[in-house]
């Protein structure tokens, strides 16, 4: 296929001359004699526009490439114009569809096809066709193109016409991932709209709206689903059931119907359960009918695991956990079953577990976890957390140094939590040293530790307990570490820059939480200068190009009257040339001084967000408008910390 390379300049401006007699033709009406001239450019040099519009049976159009000449394809456009003003809408589609084949990176075929697709009330094939258009040429700066700015405004358009209309008259794939968004109570208050929505949801088409059972808390319970009401809604689900079952906090759930929907959802993938019933719920043990269930979850804080039997009524599932070893892969709850404690635990084997949170903040079970059992249990383990599960024991320490290449291979994300005192947490520390020193602790993306006793502060130090391959400083590099976050324990600068040096140098470290010493509880008489000098420590990490988000806990640095800008925070933070995101979370009691650190802050950075976590602290409008004015989100909450996190591939 000739290309606008390819042609001489004498072909080109012939051609222009064709399409402008042709453009002249159209304006006084003259359909007929201006498809002559712009049929005529379609077909100059060596285009292949003949063998595209007329029968034949070579190869050439296999042979040639696509065509680029920006002439030929407006003048098959214009075709199409002239076409559509004839009211001949069939042989515009086959001109725009021709465009279409012969230019496929090319905006234009998809608009015109889509145009027509409109007009012709198609609007499920123009919105198909306005959105292939923009996949296709999304290596396309949007204002490159004038032709590809329609095409967007095209898309809008058809998208507020939609808008405007019934939606249930949208293709059916939007209707669908609209209504999956509701909750169950939501789309029983939808089936009251007219008998048309009745029919249209509950219908096989719509099936996957009913396999998300989310059943929220706001129920009354004079209106909530009896068991013909889960019958009729588990048979709108089609074949297998619900795929997730969510049961909310204060949503009474009794043990029949919690039988009936587990029993008919044999493809049941995600069971979340946020509440215990006040009726204790026991799960099926002599059924193997779950084998795709991938995510359970328990997460009443109140739950009595740590005090009632495995497979007991109200205890945990063990036997129902086993049935779905082959397909479970995140397991989440709180209070730790008694039987997991101890030299012969009884833990659930589950071979492709991938994540696990355990939160044991209401148990008051002061006996050894022993992690090495973990590990047998849960071998492919990628992401572990344990919240309040204080007393975690490394024992059999040799097994450590024997198998250490078999244990956890996998582990990307370590989260730890607990506010507990030295006494009851040293074996703690040691565990967690020997996780970080798995495999060089070259397998850790992330490290989260919530912890509030200074006596944590030895983590990064060597231990006379354990082998010597154990010691953090001289056998773990974290090379790959991607964020290490604690908004309460204060690491000293020796043991930052143990921990993140390796990570910074393979530019692979984004996140990272600085909290400064707890001066006030130390008594220090100056603590201004005191933060100042802990982060003047920090001055190999100043400019580190990846980093892209910060957090600062615990710090005072009292106002400059004559300049905000000396504060010492903020030139620190100018050093960072991607940083987009910051949490402040400082020892002031008023906004006042946080407001003039924020605005010099902005003034000297390019952030696009700030997390302040302290909804009681008064900003100054003055801070609300400079964020405003240069596009940076004030946000008064913690930032979110996600579980399960997502990983990079």
């Amino acid at each position: 296929m000739a290309s606008s390379l390819a042609l001489g300049p004498e072909t080109q401006i012939l051609m222009s001359i064709l399409i402008e007699s042709g453009l002249e033709l159209q304006a006084a009406k003259d359909y007929e004699r201006s498809l002559i001239f712009f049929t005529q450019v379609a077909a100059q040099g060596g285009s292949i526009f003949r063998e595209a519009m007329y029968t034949c049976h070579c190869d050439v159009g296999t042979t040639f490439s696509k065509c680029d000449n920006e002439h030929h394809i407006h003048a098959l456009d214009l075709r199409a114009t002239t076409f559509e003003s004839m009211d001949k809408l069939e042989l515009v589609m086959e001109d725009a569809e021709w465009i279409l084949e012969l230019a496929p990176r090319l905006p234009d075929g998809y608009l015109r096809v889509g145009n027509i697709a409109w007009l012709q009330n198609n609007h499920e094939y123009a919105w198909k066709m306005y959105t292939a258009g923009i996949e296709a040429t999304q290596d396309m700066a949007v204002d490159s193109s004038p032709t590809l700015q329609q095409l967007y405004g095209a898309r809008k358009s058809l998208e507020w016409h939609l808008c405007k209309r019934d939606p249930l008259c949208l293709p059916a794939e939007l209707v669908t991932e609209i209504f999956s968004c509701l909750d169950i109570y939501e789309l029983l208050v939808c089936l009251r709209v007219c008998k048309q929505w009745e029919r249209t949801l509950t219908s096989p088409l719509h099936s996957p709206i009913w396999r998300n059972m989310i059943f929220p808390s706001k129920w009354k319970s004079t209106t909530r689903p009896c068991a013909d009401d889960l019958k009729k809604m588990l048979s709108w689900a089609g074949n297998g059931g619900a795929r997730k079952i969510s049961i909310a906090r204060k949503m009474l759930f009794y043990q029949s119907k919690f039988i009936l929907l587990l029993k008919a959802s044999p493809r049941l993938e995600h069971l979340e359960i946020l509440k215990r019933p006040k009726e204790r719920l026991w799960f099926p043990s002599n059924e193997k009918i779950w084998s795709r269930l991938k995510h359970f979850s328990m997460l009443d804080r109140y739950s009595k695991f740590h005090q009632i039997a495995v497979d007991a009524p109200g205890g945990f599932p063990h036997t129902f956990l086993q049935n779905a070893a082959n397909s479970l892969e995140h397991l989440d709850f709180v209070a730790v079953p008694q039987e997991w404690f101890g030299s012969l635990p009884l833990i659930p084997l589950l071979p492709v577990l991938k994540t696990l949170r355990i939160n044991n903040d209401m148990a008051s079970n002061r006996t050894p976890l022993y992690i090495f059992h973990l590990s047998v249990a849960f071998p492919r383990l990628e992401q572990l957390s344990f919240v309040g599960l204080d007393v975690l024991d490394p024992e059999p320490v040799a097994i450590w140094r024997e198998r250490g290449n078999d244990i956890w291979p996998h582990l990307k994300v370590l989260m730890f939590q607990s506010y507990y005192s030295r006494s009851s947490i040293e074996r703690s520390i040691s565990t967690l040293r020997c996780l970080m020193c798995l495999d060089r602790g070259n397998t850790l993306q992330h490290i989260s530790l919530e912890v509030r006793s200074q006596d944590w502060s030895d983590i990064f130090n060597g231990c006379d307990e354990l082998p010597s391959d154990f010691d953090i400083a001289r056998h773990s590099t974290l090379q790959n570490l991607q964020s290490y976050r604690s908004s309460s324990f204060c690491i000293t600068q020796a043991g930052a820059r143990l921990l993140l040096s390796s990570a910074i140098e393979a530019r692979r470290l984004t996140f990272f939480d600085m909290v400064f010493d707890d001066f006030w509880v130390r008594r220090v008489t100056d603590v201004g200068n005191a933060s100042a000098r802990h982060l003047k420590d920090y001055y190999w990490l100043r400019g580190a190009p990846s980093i892209q988000e910060l957090g600062c806990y615990l710090f005072f640095f009292p106002r400059n009257p004559d300049d905000d800008e000396h504060f010492p925070l903020a030139r620190f933070l100018a050093t960072f040339p991607n940083l987009h995101t910051l949490t402040l979370s400082p020892r002031y009691k008023h906004g006042g001084v946080l407001s003039a650190l924020a605005i010099a802050i902005l003034r000297l950075t390019h952030l696009k967000t700030i997390y302040i976590p302290n909804d009681k602290i008064r900003l100054s409008n003055e801070l609300r408008q400079a964020a405003q004015a240069r596009g940076v989100q004030l946000k008064l909450e913690s930032p979110p910390r996600p579980w399960p996190v997502t990983l990079r591939k």
